[in-house]
């Protein structure tokens, strides 16, 4: 199911730039760093409509195979990577050209500060985790990246709720990092 575009806060240029390519039949690669919004992206995209590769870096050779076929055939394919390293891209390196490449940058203060009180609303956090000295804090934390934000958010509301205080921003970085390593997935789902 895709998102609504408005839960994207400050991807609309973004999400209508791309949109663009994929009705010309382009493959599009989007690239940028961990929880920067590239899953989100795809997701407000309505990927039924599109291959989606995400991770692309996470193509084994056989697939990069089938892939290419697809394209040949003219398949529009969508996918995220973190770099465009070929050495990090490992099998699809060989594929990788063949997509227009769309950089996904991290989100300005304004749309991460919307984002965070949004979030800290919908999860019944109280007013001080929504002080400027506490937002201010996990922005500096996140450097742009939403799915930290959110991610440090849910783990200081899971925190408040198992110990009744709420932590500290630093405290809530450490555990969203550490939840994320521990559960194998996207931290907070974006």
């Amino acid at each position: 199911m895709a998102r609504d575009d408005s839960e994207l806060l400050g991807r609309d240029a973004l999400l209508r730039a791309i949109r663009r390519q994929l009705r010309k039949r382009e493959n599009v690669l989007l690239c940028g760093p961990a929880d920067v919004g590239k899953t989100a992206v795809i997701q407000a995209l309505a990927p039924r409509e599109y291959v989606v590769l995400d991770p692309f870096e996470g193509v084994t050779p056989h697939l990069a195979a089938r892939i290419r076929r697809a394209i040949y055939r003219g398949t529009p394919h969508l996918a995220a990577a973190r770099s465009l390293d070929r050495g990090y891209l490992g099998a699809v390196r060989r594929i990788a050209f063949w997509f227009t490449v769309v950089s996904v940058p991290p989100l300005g203060g304004r749309w991460m500060a919307r984002l965070l009180a949004r979030e800290c609303r919908r999860l019944g956090l109280p007013s001080e985790a929504m002080s400027p000295r506490w937002t201010d804090a996990v922005l500096r934390l996140a450097r742009g990246r939403p799915g930290l934000a959110i991610a440090m958010v849910r783990a200081a509301a899971a925190v408040r709720e198992a110990k009744g205080a709420l932590p500290s921003p630093d405290v809530a970085f450490i555990e969203a990092r550490i939840d994320a390593f521990r559960g194998g997935q996207r931290a907070a789902g974006f």
